[in-house]
């Protein structure tokens, strides 16, 4: 098992050393662009590019969360074809969506949340419609899209700007349930990540993809407001074809590569 493990880590960095990241965009609809304005601190402005090659994002969708206005959209001309990023709309959740996340989220921190209803006298069922009561929804619809990279595998990273942790949707959610008062003497809550939501169509595919349960990559930047929002990104990975004309070498190949590579280095090193 830690053979395969080895080898994959391998196969994984070389096809980052091969990637790029995708340079043409086109943004439609409601977007709103964010960069650095000081060390560390990020806030609207800027151009499209400049955001995606640095350390800014592309808000899609209403500023605000809200689910009732005009949405938003960024195109990519990949190697693999047109990539279609976009917010998501009140019709995307109620299509099922919303209990796919819920059920998703219950997966990985329903063991840790049992407890703490039960103190409340609270259900999975009543925390489930406590999701649509603090419009947990309409928070994880307007995705902010700090890059776009795609991998010789065919495959597309792309990184979401968002929260280390998602404290603020918690905090509300008490609120609403009338808990606030209770938290104090409530065991702690396990740490909650989760991205925001971001839809997609690609190479004949369309849906949905976030992260709920991995630990986000600490950006360094903080938006220059109270919201104190991007300051962590998470990777998700869509899978793709690679593009005409381009061969994938086998995975043995590539770690043979990587072990070739590794003996080079060591000898620049030693000489």
């Amino acid at each position: 098992m830690k053979s395969f493990f080895y080898s994959s880590s391998v196969v994984l960095g070389l096809a980052a050393l091969v990637a790029s990241p995708a340079a043409a965009q086109t943004t439609s609809g409601t977007v709103e662009i964010f960069n650095e304005i000081a060390p560390g601190v990020v806030a609207p402005g800027g151009t499209a590019a400049d955001a995606l090659n640095g350390i800014g994002n592309i808000e899609l969708g209403e500023t605000d969360g809200g689910l009732d206005g005009a949405q938003g959209g960024l195109t990519f001309s990949l190697g693999g074809g047109t990539l279609t990023l976009s917010s998501l709309t009140q019709a995307d959740w109620d299509m099922g969506l919303a209990d796919i996340w819920f059920d998703d989220a219950w997966s990985v921190y329903g063991a840790g949340l049992e407890p703490l209803l039960a103190l409340a006298g609270l259900t999975r069922d009543e925390l489930r419609a406590a999701f649509d009561t603090v419009d947990g929804d309409a928070r994880l619809s307007d995705p902010n899209i700090e890059s776009v990279t795609e991998l010789s595998n065919g495959d597309v990273d792309i990184d979401l700007a968002g929260f280390v942790e998602l404290n603020s949707l918690i905090d509300i959610a008490a609120d609403r349930l009338g808990l606030t008062s209770l938290l104090p003497f409530l065991p702690p809550l396990p740490t909650f990540y989760a991205s925001e939501v971001v839809a997609y169509d690609y190479q004949g595919s369309s849906g949905f993809l976030y992260s709920i349960g991995e630990e986000p990559m600490a950006s360094g930047v903080v938006s220059g407001d109270s919201t104190e929002s991007f300051t962590g990104n998470y990777t998700l990975t869509l899978d793709g074809d690679p593009p005409d004309g381009v061969a994938v070498p086998e995975p043995s190949a590539l770690v043979g590569l990587a072990l070739a590579a590794l003996a080079l280095r060591r000898r620049q090193s030693a000489a």
